[in-house]
């Protein structure tokens, strides 16, 4: 089939070329990682090796010495993450172009491989989680980690209205003590802003029945899910 990736990505070899190019350490964490999807941890280990691959230019070289029946080498191909963000009924995606992974478990994409690729990625495109959102700079310190009592929030944005939003991100699930968490960043917020109002987004791969029913007890607080699919162009 044209286009298609036609056999998953091998991860024991990954793992050696890794190792080879000067990324043992990422080698390993990516081998002992105990992220899963449901009930699989390869495709989120596909996905960690892949964004290893691309963040140090590696990946094309990888595709021609140990994926060449995934990837066929006549067409030149590029990897596209697709994003997705649910609030409710409603649902946003995006082409990333800089996240991608093999997915041959679960219809359902496979998480970013870390955290901070979330937030990062999530901080340049605010506007999915909500129309005019955007970063709220106080004083000389960044919007993304955020510091606040001794902890950081994982990003200080501001809505339309020019209220205060804590976006709190969790890369696989999303529990109920993430309200507690969200809940003391607001309370600093009021205090360092003096502010009355301050709005709080939790981004999960997935969000737990005690958060869903914790969050609709509470004002100001919305919930997203994200997804990550991939798809493969010719160029």
């Amino acid at each position: 089939m044209k286009n298609e990736i036609v056999q998953t990505l091998p991860l024991k070899i990954a793992y050696v070329f890794l190792q080879g190019n000067g990324l043992a350490k990422e080698s390993t964490t990516i081998r002992n990682s105990k992220a899963k999807l449901g009930s699989y941890d390869t495709s989120v280990k596909r996905a960690m090796v892949v964004t290893e691959l691309t963040r140090h230019h590696l990946l094309d070289r990888f595709i021609a010495e140990h994926w060449t029946h995934g990837v066929t080498p006549k067409d030149r191909r590029s990897l596209h993450g697709s994003t997705r963000f649910t609030s409710g009924t409603k649902s946003i995606g995006i082409a990333t172009g800089e996240t991608a992974t093999e997915n041959d478990e679960s219809p359902q994409g496979t998480p970013f491989a870390y955290e901070e690729h979330l937030r990062d990625y999530l901080a340049q495109h605010l506007e999915l989680l909500e129309k005019e959102l955007k970063p709220w700079r106080v004083g000389e310190e960044d919007t993304v980690e955020f510091p606040v009592g001794g902890r950081r929030v994982d990003i200080l944005a501001k809505d339309k209205a020019g209220l205060p939003v804590v976006v709190e991100l969790k890369v696989s699930r999303g529990h109920e003590r993430t309200i507690g968490q969200a809940l003391y960043y607001r309370a600093k917020i009021k205090e360092m802003s003096k502010v009355e109002r301050v709005r709080i987004f939790i981004v999960a791969l997935e969000l737990s029945p005690e958060l869903r029913a914790a969050a609709k007890e509470l004002p100001d607080v919305l919930l997203f899910e994200y997804s990550l699919s991939m798809t493969v162009r010719s160029v």
